[in-house]
């Protein structure tokens, strides 16, 4: 994975340097692509997802890659028109619209170009000797616990948040019975759980999640699943229900219900129909050699990059066109 990652970064660092390829519209096309921090998954899909495309858009097309702090920040880029296209967590695009947490008023012009690319999940962990089944017992038990999550203001501390609204707690409540809430960047909180200064872990993983994957191996975690109540509560922020498989990390031999998401790829309201058309057209031929290339994204599906659950936004036209002229839209 560590290779693949560099490889494409790589190739995102060639920013803006545009490769030949076969005309798929009349004139070339020229975006720029908010992705996430350089050396991440997010930073090397965009370096893959650039070459796939300047493979396939018109001659002289350019597709310059942006380091960003990820989903949060590049909903906003594509509403304040900084960046053309962008990955984001259809959470985050439900809730710009509604709007909720990071965002203080509404942004109604994101729309989707594809969906479901990889698989996320809630992350809920627990020291392996924690008498600790599930967050409901805290507030039934009150119980003192040291919760470690993201920075502040960053997605998985508002994940962290909802996930404690849906089992009827604060971080207020927390700190009442004696727990705290730690808010840092996860190579702290992997510091803090190996030293046992922190209980529980909550944020979003997927597979091969390196953090996720090292603390599995020391000092080890066990996954908490989400009732069914908190399952419904979080489907209602654009979350979906998912079961993350068994054995997807070292010591989880069951699998683990509860909610997650897709990364998907948007534009702004703005781009031409016949940009979106051929981006949307580029990335969908290359889906075969980027699930060859990052093992995240084997259960994205041509029908699933049009569901409207892995968007949680409008399709843009143009996108559209092509999902119905491919077959996968009525």
């Amino acid at each position: 994975m560590k290779k693949i990652l560099t490889k494409y970064a790589a190739i995102a660092l060639l920013g803006g340097v545009g490769l030949c390829g076969s005309a798929l519209a009349a004139e070339p096309v020229n975006v720029k692509f908010a992705a996430g921090p350089t050396g991440t998954t997010w930073y090397a899909y965009a370096g893959a997802l650039r070459g796939e495309m300047l493979q396939r858009l018109p001659d002289g097309s350019t597709v310059d890659i942006q380091g960003t702090p990820m989903a949060i920040a590049n909903t906003k880029l594509l509403a304040a028109k900084r960046a053309d296209i962008g990955l984001i967590f259809p959470p985050v695009a439900a809730w710009a619209q509604q709007p909720f947490g990071p965002f203080d008023r509404k942004i109604e012009n994101v729309r989707g170009l594809v969906g479901g690319i990889d698989q996320y999940y809630q992350r809920i962990t627990v020291q392996t000797d924690s008498e600790i089944q599930s967050i409901a017992e805290i507030k039934e038990k009150k119980l003192p616990v040291r919760i470690g999550t993201g920075p502040q203001g960053s997605l998985n501390e508002y994940i962290a948040k909802l996930i404690l609204e849906a089992n009827g707690l604060s971080y207020e409540d927390i700190e009442s019975y004696g727990g705290s809430i730690g808010k840092s960047n996860l190579s702290i909180l992997q510091d803090q759980f190996g030293d046992k200064k922190l209980d529980m872990i909550i944020g979003i993983t997927t597979a091969g999640h390196p953090n996720t994957a090292q603390l599995s191996i020391t000092p080890g975690q066990r996954f908490l699943s989400l009732s069914e109540e908190a399952t419904a509560y979080l489907e209602k922020f654009g979350f979906v229900r998912a079961t993350m498989p068994a054995k997807m990390f070292e010591g989880q031999d069951k699998t683990v219900e509860g909610v997650g998401f897709s990364t998907s790829l948007y534009a702004t309201e703005t781009m031409s129909n016949e940009d979106a058309y051929a981006i949307t057209k580029a990335v969908m031929e290359g889906r075969e050699a980027l699930q060859r290339s990052f093992g995240s994204m084997k259960g994205w599906t041509a029908e699933g990059s049009a569901e409207p659950a892995n968007l949680a936004a409008p399709l843009h036209p143009g996108a559209e066109k092509y999902y119905r002229e491919a077959g996968l839209l009525k």
